[in-house]
């Protein structure tokens, strides 16, 4: 099943931040996301992949080993 959204976990993966700094990223990253879409609904700990990885300029590579 594939995710739609990014967590605190995979923010730390795709970073290497630690877990706090991870969900300071996700908190800004969703403040701008509301800012620029405010129809849209959000989730608490949890940022639209798409929308990380237009901001941070950084794709995640699924390993399917």
């Amino acid at each position: 099943m594939e995710k739609f959204y990014y967590n605190y976990k995979d923010v730390i993966d795709i970073t290497g931040c630690s877990q706090s700094l991870a969900y300071s990223i996700i908190r800004k990253l969703r403040e701008s996301f509301k800012e620029k879409y405010p129809e849209a609904i959000t989730i608490q700990g949890k940022i639209p992949k798409w929308y990380f990885e237009e901001i941070m300029k950084v794709k995640r590579v699924e390993r399917n080993d």
